[in-house]
């Protein structure tokens, strides 16, 4: 008799367990999906294509010349003289897309024009805008692989030269100078100057490393009158 029940408690506890064991099973959560890391991509500035540029822009600290400068341009160039032949100082702002760099695209026919600006001296101090010509001065990358072509603003005695040029592998330059005319209160084209240089076959000490094979000057006499507003240095002739 007390074998019979010692069975049958041992037999009642095993199912228990078991039913515990499943009941366990049952409630364990379920594993969770594999976790895939999405790697969000970052564009590199440092790889992006930048043309070689002139001049970095240039900090312009004068309040009378920064009312001249618009949103999203900057100076890369700044000169002072007497451009009208007064007693007054007078100012021509040379002026760049901030995103030229990147942006400007000759090769498409979408140059970054870089506008230029003859602000002339007041009596109070302050500058007066006489004109502006945003195809004076070459964009950019107008130089192809050897670079920004601009080289700068020369002011002498109410006469401006705009200076280009390139120096890498292929080397020319060309100065377009304008003469103020006071009866007609404008600057016009006086002479344009284009010299190309090729390397020297004279390889003595004493040689340049260069010559000018092309030597063209150009004057009144050759393209007539081209008031500075008029002038177009992306045509062949400048006008």
């Amino acid at each position: 008799m007390k074998k019979g029940v010692y069975l049958l408690i041992t037999v009642l506890i095993f199912s228990s367990c078991k039913q515990s064991e499943k009941q366990k099973e049952t409630e364990k959560p379920e594993s969770k999906p594999e976790q895939i890391e999405i790697k969000k991509e970052t564009v590199n500035s440092d790889s992006i294509k930048k043309h070689d540029t002139f001049n970095e822009a240039i900090a312009v600290a004068a309040d009378n010349l920064k009312t001249f400068i618009p949103k999203d341009y900057e100076a890369i160039n700044v000169a002072k003289g007497d451009l009208n032949l007064d007693e007054f100082n007078d100012v021509i702002l040379v002026l760049r897309k901030s995103t030229e760099e990147t942006t400007s695209n000759y090769n498409e026919n979408k140059p970054d024009k870089r506008p230029l600006l003859i602000l002339l001296g007041q009596k109070n101090n302050t500058y007066k805008l006489a004109f502006k010509n945003d195809n004076a001065v070459y964009c950019i990358d107008c130089g192809g692989v050897f670079g920004d072509p601009f080289t700068g603003i020369s002011i002498k005695k109410g006469f401006f030269s705009i200076e280009h040029g390139i120096s890498g592998g292929h080397h020319w330059e060309n100065i377009s100078t304008f003469k103020y005319n006071k009866a007609k209160e404008n600057w016009f084209l006086y002479k344009d100057h284009y010299l190309n240089y090729v390397l020297n076959s004279d390889t003595s000490d004493n040689a340049e490393a260069l010559v000018v094979d092309v030597d063209k000057l150009k004057t009144v006499k050759d393209f007539g009158e081209i008031s500075f507003q008029n002038f177009n240095i992306y045509n062949e002739e400048g006008y």
